[in-house]
């Protein structure tokens, strides 16, 4: 393995992702990028590349065979023998696993939820509605996502999230971290408590499974266990690690939906009022919140050989930014495309890449956006008049991602 000590060529742009500039300023530098004329940016720290383009982000995800997941999607160089799964893996490793997801997350599995989800939202909105504000992000963004990990699993949420919403700090602001910044640390998907959970868990519904306790649709974990594509099943090292990765992957971009969108909504009272009127509008209103606010940044890949990316050579096994976020802002594919526009033309909003393209697309983003409507529809129809009620602070704990910290929320008691 070998990183890249080429230097970057004139009109190159350098970025340090974990500056404080960036994560005050990202919009603004992806804009300088694009205007630049150079899709591809630098890092200092970390020695690694980005793309920033919608056309060369979506022609390299389009090659999976050239722009690999092997050494892992953060800036660490993760050991080729780490046991991964889905954005972690490459074909044919990805192919089974992908088809094993499809076939447990099917629309009926998800559609399944919908009821539950419902009665979450209301009962959590029954318990603070009298007072008539509160920390929206805290009491049902941060939530609601794992609520729903919580119910796939089989496993009561109780008093756990704040728990494991520190241990994804840690974890997801571990994935841009140089390693002159991580104090001989080694990247960790989970510690502690979540770790013990998820293998007592899994061991658990193993037991059960084996003596009749439970069946193959009784969870998540035995829906796994019991799901063969062409005579194969998932081992128990890789059940454990799609646990894992659904704990990241399913509840911190969600959480960071729900509060973004209703954000913009509520900062542009004029699209805001035009789904008010015409609820069927919410499922637009959220892709183009996905498409302006991509909750995350971006994920690494690597080159299995030698290339070129623009003007500049790289040796094999460079990390490489694949930079969502920044071409859904890419003026060449949308117009205007800082404004949060809701009469934009569907198909062209729908091209946004916040879940990533390719082979690697996320496997729960209609899960997510099921989470996100109902969460809107409930807002709209239990809080009269809800506006925002003080300064919506920024996430800054996980440079990777693109979110909100606190979300001071009033309505009409």
């Amino acid at each position: 393995m070998s990183t890249t000590k080429t230097h970057p060529v004139e009109g190159m742009m350098e970025i340090d992702f974990n500056s404080p500039e960036f994560q005050r300023d990202f919009k603004e530098i992806y804009a300088r990028m694009h205007a630049s004329g150079c899709p591809f940016a630098h890092s200092t720290p970390g020695d690694h590349y980005a793309i920033g383009s919608y056309k060369e982000l979506t022609g390299a995800l389009l090659q999976p065979q050239l722009w690999r997941s092997k050494f892992g999607p953060g800036l660490p160089y993760q050991p080729e023998d780490t046991p991964g799964v889905l954005v972690s893996v490459d074909p044919p490793e990805h192919t089974v696993e992908a088809r094993i997801a499809g076939k447990v997350f099917s629309k009926a599995y998800f559609d399944s939820f919908e009821p539950r989800i419902a009665k979450f939202l209301d009962e959590r909105i029954d318990a603070f509605f009298a007072r008539g504000k509160c920390d929206i992000h805290a009491e049902l963004s941060i939530p609601l996502p794992l609520f729903v990990i919580f119910e796939m699993f089989g496993i009561p949420l109780e008093g756990r999230a704040e728990i494991f919403r520190k241990e994804l700090k840690d974890s997801v602001g571990f994935m841009l971290m140089p390693a002159d910044m991580r104090g001989g640390k080694v990247q960790t998907d989970f510690t502690r408590e979540s770790e013990r959970m998820i293998v007592a868990h899994v061991e658990d519904c193993e037991r059960k499974l084996a003596s009749g306790e439970m069946g193959p649709e009784d969870n998540l974990v035995t829906k796994f266990m019991t799901t063969e594509v062409n005579g194969e099943r998932l081992s128990r090292e890789k059940i454990l690690g799609f646990c894992r990765f659904l704990l990241v992957a399913g509840s911190a971009t969600t959480t960071i939906l729900l509060s973004n969108v209703l954000h913009r909504l509520l900062s542009e009272p004029e699209q805001f009022r035009m789904i008010i009127e015409d609820p069927s509008l919410i499922p637009i209103a959220i892709e183009e919140a996905l498409r302006v606010d991509a909750p995350v940044q971006g994920l690494f890949r690597t080159n299995d050989e030698e290339t070129d990316l623009g003007p500049v050579h790289l040796e094999r096994d460079t990390k490489v930014m694949m930079l969502w976020a920044a071409a859904n802002l890419d003026p060449e594919m949308f117009e205007d495309p800082e404004r949060y526009d809701i009469t934009r033309k569907p198909s062209v909003i729908r091209k946004h890449v916040a879940f990533g393209h390719g082979i690697h697309v996320c496997r729960g983003a209609p899960l997510a956006r099921m989470e996100a409507k109902l969460f809107l529809e409930t807002l709209i129809r239990r809080l009269p008049n809800m506006r925002i009620a003080g300064e919506v602070k920024p996430e800054l704990a996980m440079p990777v991602l693109q979110g909100i910290a606190e979300f001071p929320l009033a309505w009409d008691v």
